[in-house]
């Protein structure tokens, strides 16, 4: 394993900065759009078009974004399954060099409770909490081989798979429950 900083090991840029559409081909991200899981929800009426200027903030394969601003700092991985997509200022763009990370793993990485806790540290001091770029690049970031990196990945993704089972499960016993407790009742009443 070897140890790097963020900077070295990766292109960090600011999101971009514009007034969303209802309507249009680029999905514009907010912190809102992201559940407490940092999962993309419920997508709507936060659109931009390309313009030529703002090309060099649409998402690519193995990019992460990171909530550089607000209550909650969190990183989420780039998927391209999800659509093509920009961040908001509130975010940082971050492009690894695919030589030393993949963007999954460091965004996982990045959520880790001790980084969570560097990263708070370092946005304090501000009502609202705000990373500075270059305190973000000094954050150092430890890296296994890319093919362990990779079974981390499958790893967490399993696990996310079990975790989102259980829910599911748990809201179709609550369903039964109240189904029976109303069926219940009513034959009491009767």
């Amino acid at each position: 394993m070897i140890k790097q900083k963020l900077q070295n090991i990766a292109n960090i840029q600011f999101g971009l900065y514009e007034k969303p559409n209802h309507t249009g081909s680029i999905k514009y991200l907010h912190a809102g759009h992201f559940d407490k899981l940092y999962n993309p929800t419920e997508f709507k009426d936060s659109y931009i078009e390309l313009d030529g200027k703002n090309d060099k903030f649409l998402l690519k394969p193995n990019d992460l974004i990171l909530a550089g601003k607000g209550h909650r700092i969190f990183a989420w991985p780039y998927d391209p399954n999800f659509g093509k997509a920009i961040p908001s200022s509130l975010f940082y763009i971050i492009r690894p060099n695919t030589d030393y990370v993949l963007g999954e793993y460091l965004a996982y990485y990045l959520n880790s409770e001790k980084i969570q806790y560097e990263l708070k540290l370092i946005g304090a001091g501000a009502t609202i909490t705000s990373i500075p770029k270059k305190e973000l690049g000094q954050i150092t970031i430890t890296l296994p081989p890319i093919k362990k990196q990779q079974e981390i990945i499958e790893l967490i993704r399993v696990l996310d798979e079990n975790i989102e089972l259980t829910k599911n499960l748990l809201e179709k016993r609550t369903t039964l429950k109240r189904g029976l407790v109303n069926r219940i009742m009513n034959q009491e009443i009767k």
